[in-house]
């Protein structure tokens, strides 16, 4: 199933590729990437074999050519051919947590702080999802900044819905070095987030991706 866009909130018919340059490709202040976070390997093993592989993907070329608003895998894991495809809704994390874009930045950090986490969903005064914000994001802009974030978090998003599979997201990760996937409904409500860190600790606590399904 489909990758979407988000932009402030809303999902917009425009492909994920004119908005988000894969690898490779010049980046642009979208592509700079809105979920980014340092110090994540964009692959880890485990048993021996690729991250990319147990997700049934190919990390040399883990997309088709994209439609207009989708693209997925290719070249799946013949040992999943039996096995149900996981999903977004399986292991994203939710409730998702949020803070105002009206909130500073070192207020920003210190919720992340003290919940462990690397980003962070900012809403509205109406408390709608309007972007997301990294740990990076306040790094660069410094950690005890009193200045507000309204103007400085991501606010275009690849975003994935309920039934988006896994092997599409993980091939995103790589392709477009992000690290942070927001997951909404048809009817645009977060529902959730699947983080690159919330693969790679399955991977490397040994689980088995076939015996997810």
């Amino acid at each position: 199933m489909a990758l979407i866009v988000i932009d402030h909130g809303n999902r917009i018919k425009t492909p994920v590729r004119s908005l988000f340059p894969a690898r490779g490709v010049d980046s642009t202040t979208q592509a700079k990437a809105a979920h980014d976070s340092a110090g994540v390997e964009k692959q880890v093993h485990a048993d021996g074999e690729p991250f990319s592989h147990f997700l049934g993907t190919d990390a040399n070329n883990p997309h088709n050519e994209a439609q207009p608003d989708t693209y997925s895998p290719t070249k799946p894991d013949q040992r999943l051919a039996h096995h149900k495809r996981l999903k977004a809704a399986q292991i994203m994390t939710h409730p998702v947590h949020t803070i105002s874009r009206e909130a500073t930045f070192k207020t920003v950090w210190s919720r992340m702080q003290e919940l462990h986490i690397s980003h962070l969903m900012v809403t509205d005064a109406q408390e709608h999802p309007v972007g997301i914000i990294s740990r990076t994001d306040i790094i660069e802009h410094g950690k005890d900044s009193p200045v507000s974030i309204a103007n400085f978090f991501t606010k275009q998003l690849i975003a994935a819905l309920p039934d988006t599979d896994v092997a599409v997201i993980s091939a995103t990760f790589i392709e477009y070095e992000i690290n942070a996937i927001p997951v909404f409904n048809e009817n645009e409500q977060l529902l959730g987030i699947v983080c690159r860190s919330d693969l790679l600790r399955l991977l490397i606590s040994g689980a088995h991706i076939e015996g997810w399904a």
